[in-house]
């Protein structure tokens, strides 16, 4: 069966890019969806407009067909908001789990080529998480930046995750937790940086984000493996 990988798609967020999305859902021929996190910015379903509702209409409409895999990001249980219509049965732990019609989970392990590559989101590595206050402002900042300059957004933003060590820090941590508990590979998103590589036996790959590009995804199946792919505008 062939897997797509999407991650960090954040709809809510005004960067988030809808349309690539469903290119890629149009493109891909797939069994299994895995959605690795971050699936919305959060949970004030105001901020989604028509375009963000098309995506998880699609994806709703996809899991009657394929295997919808729903997996925990570090945005997906904040909630500010909950409808009247809700009626209280929205709650930060089953909001996304009830749009979409599939429980949510912390990690998956997927089997490619009789080999079992780990897919979780990788915010538990990312020590920035202990501080959720700087996290914020450091996103308000990094849209504020966007508005004036997107590229320069983009650089500032890799250069400070990089000097910062995040980039690395949670790489290495997700290659230490696989070869712990005996995986050859690991798959993650939350650091919005697309990689492919190898750490000494593990196969590392980070499926990067849908709010700024290249937007990247991951496919795995037995007859190519599994593999990284950019989207660009």
């Amino acid at each position: 069966m062939r897997t797509l990988i999407l991650s960090d798609i954040h709809l809510g967020s005004k960067h988030s890019c809808c349309s690539a999305v469903h290119d890629v859902l149009d493109k891909e021929k797939f069994g299994r969806l895995i959605l690795n996190g971050d699936t919305i910015h959060n949970v004030n379903l105001r901020k989604l407009d028509k375009h963000h509702w098309s995506v998880l209409n699609r994806f709703r409409d996809l899991a009657r067909s394929v295997e919808l895999v729903l997996i925990r990001g570090n945005h997906d249980h904040e909630i500010d908001f909950v409808p009247a219509e809700a009626n209280g049965h929205l709650t930060t732990g089953n909001v996304l789990p009830a749009l979409l019609g599939v429980p949510m989970l912390e990690e998956y392990l997927l089997s490619v080529r009789d080999q079992s590559y780990l897919v979780l989101h990788g915010d538990r590595f990312d020590p920035t998480m202990r501080y959720p206050l700087v996290t914020e402002v450091a996103f308000i900042a990094y849209q504020f930046t966007t508005k004036i300059n997107k590229k320069l957004a983009k650089w500032l933003k890799r250069k400070s995750k990089r000097w910062g060590g995040i980039l690395a820090y949670v790489r290495d941590q997700s290659v230490a937790f696989a070869r712990h508990h005996g995986y050859p590979g690991v798959i993650t998103g939350h650091t919005h940086f697309a990689e492919d590589t190898k750490v000494e036996e593990i196969h590392y790959l980070n499926t990067g984000s849908w709010t700024e590009s290249p937007c990247a995804y991951v496919t795995a199946d037995d007859e190519r493996g599994v593999q990284l792919h950019h989207v660009t505008d």
